[in-house]
């Protein structure tokens, strides 16, 4: 028998955006194939160290996404460059991930 799972404050896939109300989702859900998805910003960010500012220009102020922000950048649109970015409210934080070969 399967179980329900609700996802509330998590992106969801859009095969699930037609069942989602105000956040949360009551259907059943295989969660193994569910995942989490979060904002993902397109902008042309420095390729090593992006900037407050480019990051500001991706998401809006670290004061506006708030503390506990995640985000991703993909760099340019490009299959090269991609950064998971966090907010303390005051600052963004990132990290840089090495392409899978």
């Amino acid at each position: 028998m399967a179980s329900a799972t609700t996802l509330i404050g998590l992106g969801m896939p859009a095969e699930l955006a037609s069942a989602v109300s105000d956040g949360v989702n009551t259907n059943v859900v295989d969660a193994t194939a569910a995942g989490v998805r979060t904002k993902q910003a397109i902008n042309n960010v420095n390729d090593t160290t992006p900037t407050a500012a480019e990051l500001t220009t991706s998401f809006g102020a670290p004061a506006t996404v708030g503390s506990g922000f995640v985000g991703i950048v993909k760099d340019n649109d490009a299959d090269t460059n991609c950064f998971v970015v966090v907010s303390n409210g005051t600052s963004f934080f990132y990290l840089k991930f090495t392409k899978a070969t």
